[in-house]
């Protein structure tokens, strides 16, 4: 052992061998070798009553850190790596031998798994659907006479005929657009919401469907029972106070249900990105003031951009296709009209301004970047 400690640099290979052979026999020999300070204790352990006692007395008997001999194992590490048993030392052979490799394989392995993290999100954008519909419920009875909300709770209004074939033409409009892919659907638990709903999948295949109620669609709280002057007084203080703003009594701000857009536009990213089960396309029934919101929340409107696009009116729908980044670009708009047919959903613009004259321009469509969400808008400058 001393004469292959001496060796010279070329009769490396000896050196290791020989320390490795030592620290293998160390290994067969740890449950002997093993220093008192650091055996592990064979006696049973006290009952709870005497633990404090046990555990001070055991602190006493173990020496200070510095002075705890080294276990059969840490020699034998030692050994074969190259490390005197003294702690400092000079550094191996193998050691010096492996450090450009093990930086190569370190090297290899961040590039591998970055490459495999772009895959997968690849993967997950070229896998999201293809389009998003955004529809408003049809007409309901309280959209004809809001004395009924004083009756009847708001989560309980219905469809009026009128609003079932609007419904209807709805779905035909969406069968036409999606054809025969698969439709995952999003619904308010309101009433008014789920006959709209139930009115448009009659025009799928019901194996092509699945159907979820999500409470986070529901529409804008207004308080209980609503005394109808009361309210029109409110709507009226709220177009002096800002819609975003302005809170019912009882009742929710605008901001509370942006705050519920959020937390839903998280949801449909997981459903997206990490179910089993995928679409082609995604149906979402929802109210005016919620669709809107959905929409600043995604794209990153200002709270001034958002006052400025009207709501949608009953079963209009706003479509979304997705580009080649995997975000989505809000195409058009389509709202129903009497037709030669009847009622039928045609092509209509996104309305915006004060009295609705403009369109939604090009910008506010698509999601805002990064570093365009970091420019000061036009009212700061």
């Amino acid at each position: 052992l001393r004469a292959s400690l001496s060796a010279p640099r070329g009769g490396w290979m000896l050196t290791w061998l020989t320390r490795t052979l030592l620290g293998l026999g160390l290994l067969a020999t740890a449950g002997v070798a093993m220093a008192p300070g650091v055996r592990a204790s064979t006696s049973a352990r006290p009952p709870c009553r005497a633990r404090h006692r046990w555990v001070a007395a055991r602190d006493a008997r173990q020496p200070p850190p510095h002075a705890v001999a080294l276990s059969a194992h840490q020699v034998a590490a030692r050994v074969v790596m190259g490390t005197a048993a003294a702690g400092a030392g000079r550094t191996g052979p193998l050691v010096a031998l492996l450090r450009p490799l093990r930086r190569l394989l370190d090297s290899l392995w961040m590039q591998c798994c970055c490459a495999i993290a772009k895959g997968v999100e690849e993967y997950r954008k070229s896998h999201r659907p293809k389009s998003i519909f955004l529809v408003r419920h049809g007409q309901s009875s309280g959209n004809v006479n809001e004395s009924i909300y004083s009756v009847i709770a708001d989560h309980a209004i219905e469809l009026t005929d009128h609003g079932h074939d609007q419904a209807r033409a709805a779905g035909k409009f969406l069968r036409k657009e999606i054809g025969d892919d698969s439709v995952h659907c999003f619904h308010s638990p309101y009433k008014r919401a789920s006959q709209t709903l139930g009115e448009i999948v009659k025009a799928f295949e019901k194996s092509k469907l699945a159907i979820r109620e999500d409470p986070l669609l529901r529409e804008q709280e207004f308080g209980n029972f609503q005394n109808v002057e009361k309210i029109q007084n409110s709507k009226a203080e709220r177009r002096r106070y800002g819609r975003f703003w302005y809170r019912f009594d009882n009742g929710e701000s605008g901001a509370d249900v942006h705050n519920r857009a959020a937390d839903f536009l998280a949801t449909l990213y997981r459903q997206m990105d990490l179910s089993n089960r995928r679409a082609d396309n995604y149906v979402i029934l929802a109210h005016g003031l919620f669709i809107r919101l959905l929409c600043m929340r995604y794209m990153g409107w200002t709270v001034a951009q958002f006052e400025e696009v009207w709501n949608p009116s009953n079963c209009e729908v706003w479509r979304f296709d997705r580009q080649p980044d995997g975000k989505y670009f809000l195409k058009c708009a389509y709202r129903p009209e009497e037709g030669l047919d009847g009622l039928e959903l045609v092509e209509s613009p996104l309305r915006f301004g004060d009295r609705g004259g403009f369109e939604i321009p090009d910008e506010m469509r698509r999601p805002r970047s990064v570093s365009n969400s970091l420019v000061l808008p036009d009212v700061y400058s």
